[in-house]
């Protein structure tokens, strides 16, 4: 078996605003990133908790002037038809898209996709942009949300595996979270 990975890092804003993986180790940036939800892939789980945690954790790492927050593998199957299925890393990134929308973001494609319906997707994506909206909402400084939106685009960072072998994709998501 020849292993062909990719490693890259992204920006969040990159990502999910302008559909593009900002580079690679040699320094390639990746465009036209159709990202997917597979229809194998678990329902969106995430509660008002995990979201509240993940925003209050990035709102520290801005207040510490962290340059750069890692939040995170993303783990995509790059298939035939050029589209990036996510293997691991859903529930981080409808997240992020869920707190961008929240913050005043129009159009996010990653969005529009249909996902499964089944309870945990039909309740939680909504409660959860609800909860994000409301935490927004509660920023009255126009330019303190502004600030959040562009730490978010631009310091947080996720590091991307990107790989056109499903199984290979599946072996390096058993061994992430094996651990």
């Amino acid at each position: 078996m020849t292993t062909d990975l990719k490693l890259a890092i992204t920006k969040i804003g990159d990502l999910l605003l302008h559909n593009k993986i900002t580079k690679d180790k040699d320094g390639n940036t990746y465009t036209d990133i159709n990202l997917m939800i597979p229809n194998y892939q678990r329902p969106y789980k995430w509660t008002a908790k995990n979201v509240i945690q993940l925003l209050d954790d990035i709102i520290d790492a801005k207040n510490e002037n962290k340059e750069t927050y890692r939040v995170g593998t993303l783990i995509l199957h790059h298939d035939k038809d050029s589209k990036y299925s996510i293997v691991d890393g859903q529930q981080r990134t409808i997240t992020f898209a869920l707190l961008l929308k929240a913050l005043g973001v129009d159009s996010i494609s990653f969005l529009e996709q249909p996902l499964a319906s089944n309870p945990y997707n039909t309740r939680n994506v909504p409660n959860n942009f609800r909860t994000l909206e409301r935490r927004a909402d509660n920023i009255v400084d126009k330019r303190d949300k502004e600030e959040l939106r562009d730490y978010i685009e631009n310091n947080c960072e996720l590091i991307v595996v990107i790989t056109k072998d499903i199984s290979e994709a599946f072996q390096f998501f058993d061994s992430q979270n094996a651990r």
